[in-house]
């Protein structure tokens, strides 16, 4: 049907065609937005403290010859980082005690040599997401040393007992931090 044969049907079932083309267009577009709003997720950058630890998080790794980076080689990996948070939480003097329990614990596997894939275990992985969920819900735009400290503690890792050992507990620590933002 051409657009003479449209205008010869009168004006209500031209209108009646336009609207029903235009409605069309604007679902496809509607659907379109619904789509690419659901799907973007809201970037949570970490902080340079954080980085640190992970990235010391990867040579305590490495020292302690793990194929993966554990909750505990980020426990150690936050001993390195100078936050006031982190160094009120865990003091200076007690970082040996945590070192030793850990190595008593954990045994050396194979000799692995320095990659710089080293990937995170799934353990490490779940404490990465649980921080950046406490960032979000701290209302910071970047994951700080402290909520990887709150995102260990959301584990059942050997990293989180030693916390749990010394006294932290999330709730009351999330609560001193600042508390949670809906």
């Amino acid at each position: 049907m051409d657009f003479h044969a449209l205008l010869k049907l009168g004006p209500e079932v031209l209108a009646a065609v336009i609207a029903a083309v235009l409605g069309c267009f604007m679902l496809v577009g509607a659907v379109y937005l619904w789509i690419a709003k659901s799907t973007r997720r809201a970037r949570t950058n970490f902080s340079d403290e954080a980085q640190r630890a992970i990235g010391f998080a990867r040579v305590e790794a490495e020292k302690l010859q793990s194929p993966t980076i554990d909750p505990t080689h980020l426990l150690l990996g936050l001993l390195h980082v100078p936050a006031a948070t982190i160094q009120r939480l865990l003091p200076a003097e007690g970082h040996d005690s945590i070192r030793e329990e850990i190595k008593e614990h954990v045994a050396g596997g194979a000799i692995v040599s320095y990659r710089d894939d080293l990937p995170f275990s799934d353990d490490a992985s779940h404490v990465l997401v649980a921080a950046a969920r406490e960032a979000r819900g701290l209302n910071s735009s970047e994951i700080l040393a402290e909520h990887l400290l709150l995102g260990i503690l959301h584990s059942d890792s050997l990293a989180a007992l030693i916390l749990r050992e010394r006294g932290l507990r999330l709730e009351p620590l999330r609560a001193q931090l600042g508390g949670w933002q809906e």
